[in-house]
């Protein structure tokens, strides 16, 4: 019984952090219709993939809101770049079109 009740517990401790990783990554938030494809966080550099149906503008803006103005934003091969500091680590997140989706790839350093 006593191994059932840990067992359990360890279920719900796991679920609650789970949960706390799905909206954020390295403290970069992620948005409402975030799906996520590719996560590699073992080791910095830490790469977290997802696709979203919002507009370029909109992600644009939800960044702004969510950590200010960038650092720095580029357009590079038709990709914008937005550079932030989060936690004392270089941030950038990349955000491309892909069909009617946008594709958004957060790199920690």
């Amino acid at each position: 019984m006593r191994s059932s009740a840990l067992l359990l517990a360890s279920s719900l401790l796991a679920a609650v952090s789970l949960n706390a990783n799905a909206d954020s990554f390295y403290q970069v938030p992620l948005t409402a219709d975030a799906r996520e494809f590719a996560r590699l966080e073992n080791k910095l550099p830490a790469v977290l993939s997802f696709f979203s149906r919002q507009s370029v503008s909109q992600l644009q803006d939800f960044y702004r809101e969510q950590l200010g103005e960038p650092d720095n934003s580029v357009v590079v091969h038709g990709r914008l770049n937005l550079y932030y500091r989060v936690n004392q680590q270089q941030v950038r997140i990349l955000i491309s079109e892909q069909n009617d989706w946008r594709q958004i790839d957060i790199m920690v350093q």
